[in-house]
Protein backbone atom coordinates (compact mmCIF):
# COMPACT_ATOMS: atom_id res chain seq x y z
CA UNK A 1 0.00 0.00 0.00
CA UNK A 2 0.95 3.38 -0.85
CA UNK A 3 1.50 6.48 1.84
CA UNK A 4 -0.10 9.27 1.53
CA UNK A 5 1.40 11.84 -0.27
CA UNK A 6 3.43 14.68 1.34
CA UNK A 7 3.04 18.32 1.61
CA UNK A 8 4.49 19.23 -2.31
CA UNK A 9 5.65 22.64 -3.57
CA UNK A 10 6.17 23.54 -7.07
CA UNK A 11 4.87 22.93 -10.37
CA UNK A 12 5.18 20.03 -13.06
CA UNK A 13 6.04 16.42 -13.24
CA UNK A 14 9.83 15.48 -12.38
CA UNK A 15 11.23 12.70 -14.18
CA UNK A 16 10.64 9.61 -12.08
CA UNK A 17 13.49 7.08 -12.49
CA UNK A 18 12.29 3.68 -12.61
CA UNK A 19 14.34 2.48 -9.71
CA UNK A 20 13.92 2.49 -6.49
CA UNK A 21 15.50 5.18 -4.33
CA UNK A 22 16.51 4.46 -0.56
CA UNK A 23 15.29 6.84 2.26
CA UNK A 24 17.60 7.77 5.43
CA UNK A 25 16.37 4.78 7.27
CA UNK A 26 16.99 2.30 4.24
CA UNK A 27 13.57 1.44 3.26
CA UNK A 28 12.98 1.39 -0.48
CA UNK A 29 10.39 4.12 -1.61
CA UNK A 30 8.74 2.59 -4.20
CA UNK A 31 8.07 3.70 -8.17
CA UNK A 32 4.49 4.03 -6.98
CA UNK A 33 5.28 6.39 -4.73
CA UNK A 34 6.84 8.87 -6.83
CA UNK A 35 4.28 8.36 -9.09
CA UNK A 36 1.58 9.08 -6.27
CA UNK A 37 3.82 12.09 -5.61
CA UNK A 38 4.13 13.20 -8.81
CA UNK A 39 0.77 13.33 -9.42
CA UNK A 40 -0.44 15.18 -6.53
CA UNK A 41 1.76 17.93 -7.20
CA UNK A 42 0.22 18.42 -10.52
CA UNK A 43 -3.36 18.44 -9.39
CA UNK A 44 -2.67 20.64 -6.42
CA UNK A 45 -1.08 23.27 -8.12
CA UNK A 46 -3.70 23.17 -10.97
CA UNK A 47 -1.24 21.66 -13.63
CA UNK A 48 -3.83 18.97 -14.27
CA UNK A 49 -6.93 21.23 -14.17
CA UNK A 50 -10.54 20.30 -12.04
CA UNK A 51 -12.67 17.62 -14.59
CA UNK A 52 -9.35 16.49 -16.05
CA UNK A 53 -9.29 12.89 -17.00
CA UNK A 54 -6.02 10.68 -15.62
CA UNK A 55 -5.50 7.76 -18.15
CA UNK A 56 -3.63 4.56 -16.92
CA UNK A 57 -2.20 3.95 -20.91
CA UNK A 58 -1.22 7.75 -20.89
CA UNK A 59 0.55 7.54 -17.31
CA UNK A 60 2.14 4.57 -17.82
CA UNK A 61 3.91 5.80 -20.73
CA UNK A 62 4.65 9.11 -19.69
CA UNK A 63 6.06 8.01 -16.69
CA UNK A 64 7.86 4.39 -18.36
CA UNK A 65 6.07 1.89 -16.09
CA UNK A 66 3.43 -0.49 -16.44
CA UNK A 67 -0.04 0.18 -15.69
CA UNK A 68 0.09 -1.19 -11.83
CA UNK A 69 2.04 1.29 -10.37
CA UNK A 70 -0.10 4.08 -12.15
CA UNK A 71 -3.04 2.19 -11.13
CA UNK A 72 -1.80 2.15 -7.02
CA UNK A 73 -1.16 5.85 -7.14
CA UNK A 74 -4.86 6.83 -8.64
CA UNK A 75 -5.70 4.18 -5.90
CA UNK A 76 -4.83 6.28 -3.37
CA UNK A 77 -5.53 9.35 -4.64
CA UNK A 78 -9.24 7.91 -4.99
CA UNK A 79 -8.98 7.30 -1.03
CA UNK A 80 -7.98 11.00 -0.26
CA UNK A 81 -10.74 12.13 -2.61
CA UNK A 82 -8.57 13.67 -4.75
CA UNK A 83 -9.58 11.92 -8.28
CA UNK A 84 -12.58 9.81 -8.66
CA UNK A 85 -12.14 6.62 -10.68
CA UNK A 86 -14.43 5.06 -13.35
CA UNK A 87 -14.54 2.21 -14.99
CA UNK A 88 -13.30 1.91 -18.11
CA UNK A 89 -12.26 5.79 -18.65
CA UNK A 90 -9.55 6.41 -15.80
CA UNK A 91 -9.59 8.55 -13.09
CA UNK A 92 -11.49 12.07 -12.96
CA UNK A 93 -9.63 15.01 -10.88
CA UNK A 94 -12.53 15.94 -8.09
CA UNK A 95 -14.15 19.48 -7.48
CA UNK A 96 -15.20 20.51 -4.52
CA UNK A 97 -19.03 21.86 -3.91
CA UNK A 98 -19.56 24.91 -1.76
CA UNK A 99 -20.58 23.11 0.92
CA UNK A 100 -17.46 21.12 0.42
CA UNK A 101 -15.40 24.51 0.95
CA UNK A 102 -17.14 25.42 3.70
CA UNK A 103 -16.87 22.46 5.58
CA UNK A 104 -12.87 22.17 5.02
CA UNK A 105 -12.92 25.43 5.69
CA UNK A 106 -14.32 26.01 9.09
CA UNK A 107 -11.96 22.94 10.06
CA UNK A 108 -8.98 24.73 8.65
CA UNK A 109 -10.24 28.17 10.38
CA UNK A 110 -10.13 25.78 13.86
CA UNK A 111 -6.54 24.26 13.47
CA UNK A 112 -4.54 27.53 11.99
CA UNK A 113 -6.16 29.10 14.74
CA UNK A 114 -4.80 26.91 17.51
CA UNK A 115 -1.14 27.10 15.42
CA UNK A 116 -1.39 31.27 15.07
CA UNK A 117 -2.01 31.23 18.95
CA UNK A 118 0.89 28.30 19.42
CA UNK A 119 3.11 30.56 17.34
CA UNK A 120 2.42 33.50 19.47
CA UNK A 121 4.13 32.00 22.31
CA UNK A 122 6.48 30.27 20.72
CA UNK A 123 8.22 31.96 17.55
CA UNK A 124 11.86 32.73 17.41
CA UNK A 125 13.11 35.93 15.74
CA UNK A 126 13.77 34.39 12.05
CA UNK A 127 10.21 33.16 11.74
CA UNK A 128 9.06 36.76 12.63
CA UNK A 129 10.96 38.12 10.09
CA UNK A 130 9.77 35.96 7.51
CA UNK A 131 6.32 36.37 8.35
CA UNK A 132 7.13 40.12 7.52
CA UNK A 133 8.79 39.28 3.87
CA UNK A 134 5.60 37.15 3.18
CA UNK A 135 3.34 40.33 4.01
CA UNK A 136 6.26 42.50 2.09
CA UNK A 137 5.61 39.62 -0.83
CA UNK A 138 1.47 40.24 -0.47
CA UNK A 139 1.17 43.97 -0.47
CA UNK A 140 4.00 44.12 -3.55
CA UNK A 141 1.81 41.48 -5.76
CA UNK A 142 -1.12 43.32 -4.50
CA UNK A 143 0.20 46.58 -5.82
CA UNK A 144 1.91 45.61 -8.93
CA UNK A 145 -1.75 43.92 -9.81
CA UNK A 146 -3.92 46.87 -8.73
CA UNK A 147 -1.62 49.29 -11.11
CA UNK A 148 -1.44 47.06 -13.78
CA UNK A 149 -5.36 47.58 -14.34
CA UNK A 150 -4.91 50.28 -16.28
CA UNK A 151 -3.76 48.01 -19.06
CA UNK A 152 0.10 47.55 -20.84
CA UNK A 153 0.45 44.52 -18.70
CA UNK A 154 0.92 41.26 -20.68
CA UNK A 155 0.33 37.75 -19.65
CA UNK A 156 3.67 36.74 -18.51
CA UNK A 157 3.39 39.22 -15.84
CA UNK A 158 -0.02 38.84 -15.12
CA UNK A 159 1.47 35.03 -14.03
CA UNK A 160 4.49 36.80 -12.08
CA UNK A 161 2.25 38.89 -9.86
CA UNK A 162 0.22 35.32 -8.71
CA UNK A 163 3.16 33.69 -8.75
CA UNK A 164 4.20 36.05 -6.24
CA UNK A 165 1.07 36.44 -4.59
CA UNK A 166 0.59 32.40 -4.00
CA UNK A 167 4.11 31.89 -2.79
CA UNK A 168 4.30 34.76 -0.28
CA UNK A 169 0.50 33.84 1.02
CA UNK A 170 1.69 30.00 1.13
CA UNK A 171 5.39 31.00 3.04
CA UNK A 172 2.83 33.04 5.81
CA UNK A 173 1.18 30.57 6.61
CA UNK A 174 3.97 27.91 6.51
CA UNK A 175 5.71 29.72 9.10
CA UNK A 176 3.06 30.34 11.54
CA UNK A 177 2.39 26.43 11.70
CA UNK A 178 6.33 26.17 11.98
CA UNK A 179 6.56 28.38 14.91
CA UNK A 180 3.55 26.28 16.72
CA UNK A 181 6.01 23.42 16.96
CA UNK A 182 3.51 21.11 17.17
CA UNK A 183 4.39 18.46 14.70
CA UNK A 184 0.37 16.30 15.22
CA UNK A 185 -1.15 19.92 13.93
CA UNK A 186 1.42 20.35 11.49
CA UNK A 187 0.32 16.84 9.54
CA UNK A 188 -3.06 17.38 10.06
CA UNK A 189 -3.22 21.12 8.40
CA UNK A 190 -0.97 19.28 5.66
CA UNK A 191 -3.42 16.47 4.93
CA UNK A 192 -6.36 18.75 4.82
CA UNK A 193 -4.24 21.37 2.68
CA UNK A 194 -3.90 18.79 0.35
CA UNK A 195 -8.03 18.65 -0.58
CA UNK A 196 -7.88 22.19 -2.00
CA UNK A 197 -5.91 22.87 -5.39
CA UNK A 198 -4.15 26.15 -4.61
CA UNK A 199 -4.92 27.38 -8.30
CA UNK A 200 -8.94 27.76 -7.62
CA UNK A 201 -7.49 29.98 -5.03
CA UNK A 202 -5.63 32.70 -7.32
CA UNK A 203 -9.00 32.40 -10.08
CA UNK A 204 -11.73 33.22 -7.05
CA UNK A 205 -9.56 36.65 -6.27
CA UNK A 206 -8.81 37.16 -9.77
CA UNK A 207 -10.32 41.01 -10.81
CA UNK A 208 -11.32 41.53 -7.23
CA UNK A 209 -8.12 44.43 -5.71
CA UNK A 210 -10.43 45.10 -2.75
CA UNK A 211 -10.28 41.49 -1.26
CA UNK A 212 -6.64 41.28 -2.25
CA UNK A 213 -6.08 43.99 -0.14
CA UNK A 214 -8.75 43.07 2.29
CA UNK A 215 -6.24 39.71 2.55
CA UNK A 216 -3.37 41.72 2.91
CA UNK A 217 -4.26 43.56 5.76
CA UNK A 218 -5.99 40.69 7.68
CA UNK A 219 -2.46 39.15 7.25
CA UNK A 220 -0.67 42.28 8.54
CA UNK A 221 -2.61 41.74 12.08
CA UNK A 222 -1.96 38.40 12.16
CA UNK A 223 1.75 38.86 12.19
CA UNK A 224 1.08 42.02 14.66
CA UNK A 225 -0.71 39.93 17.31
CA UNK A 226 1.69 37.08 16.71
CA UNK A 227 4.77 39.40 17.31
CA UNK A 228 3.08 40.64 20.41
CA UNK A 229 2.79 38.13 21.94
CA UNK A 230 -1.11 37.80 22.15
CA UNK A 231 -2.50 34.24 21.65
CA UNK A 232 -5.76 35.00 21.78
CA UNK A 233 -6.04 37.73 19.75
CA UNK A 234 -3.57 35.66 16.60
CA UNK A 235 -6.20 32.67 17.27
CA UNK A 236 -9.55 35.00 16.29
CA UNK A 237 -7.35 36.81 13.50
CA UNK A 238 -6.44 33.70 11.76
CA UNK A 239 -9.28 31.78 12.37
CA UNK A 240 -11.79 34.88 10.89
CA UNK A 241 -9.28 35.14 8.46
CA UNK A 242 -9.73 31.22 7.07
CA UNK A 243 -13.41 31.33 7.43
CA UNK A 244 -13.70 34.70 5.27
CA UNK A 245 -11.50 33.42 2.53
CA UNK A 246 -13.60 29.95 2.67
CA UNK A 247 -16.70 31.99 2.19
CA UNK A 248 -15.06 33.99 -0.78
CA UNK A 249 -14.28 30.40 -2.60
CA UNK A 250 -17.41 28.63 -1.60
CA UNK A 251 -19.65 31.40 -3.14
CA UNK A 252 -17.03 31.72 -6.37
CA UNK A 253 -17.67 28.10 -6.95
CA UNK A 254 -21.77 28.32 -6.59
CA UNK A 255 -21.09 30.85 -9.37
CA UNK A 256 -18.70 28.96 -11.14
CA UNK A 257 -19.86 25.34 -10.33
CA UNK A 258 -18.30 22.51 -8.86
CA UNK A 259 -15.91 21.83 -11.65
CA UNK A 260 -14.56 25.19 -11.57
Amino acid sequence: MLRSAGPLVGAGIQEVEVVEQHAADGAATSVGEHILDALHRKIINGDVPVGAWLRHDALAEEFGVSRTPVREALRVLHAQGVVEIVPHRGARVNGHSATDIRQLSAVRAELLGLAADSAAAHIDDAQLDRLGRAVQGMQSAWQAYDSARSGGTDESERQAMAARWISSNAEFHATVVEAAGNPQLTLTIAELQRRLPHNIYNRAYAGNSRMLRKIVAEHTEIRQAIAGNDPKRARRLMAAHVRSTGETLARWVENHGAGY
